[in-house]
């Protein structure tokens, strides 16, 4: 499985670093208020690895179950709150939206993007 645009390197760029900072801390907020630490590592690990600018790190940290997988993942997380859920998926569409602009073109990834707008 390929996540990189074809002939294009991820874009680790001071901008797009910041964005994902951001995004990070905000979800881990999030989760923090409804209460678990759900993905809370994972999430701590992909920003690391983009901040580190290891792209292999960070598609090892990017490409998990607890991320990305089946429905215990985190894109499919769900806290039985409708005002905190929505704030959740707000957020994780923002995460995601910076891995797009990080170079990320996973079908997994995409196929979250388009079921969060």
């Amino acid at each position: 499985m390929n996540i990189f645009t074809r002939n294009k390197y991820l874009n680790f760029s001071e901008e797009n670093i910041e964005s994902l900072t951001k995004s990070v801390a905000e979800l881990k907020n999030i989760l923090t208020e409804i209460g678990t630490s759900v993905g809370q590592q994972e999430l701590t690990n992909v920003l690391e690895s983009a901040m580190n600018k290891d792209s292999k790190l960070f598609k090892k940290h990017l490409l998990t179950n607890e991320l990305f997988g089946g429905a215990e993942a985190l894109c499919e997380f769900y806290c039985g709150n409708d005002k905190l859920q929505s704030e959740f998926q707000t957020l994780f569409l923002k995460f995601c939206e910076d891995l797009k602009n990080i170079g990320i073109t996973n079908r997994r990834i995409l196929q979250v993007i388009k079921g969060l707008e």
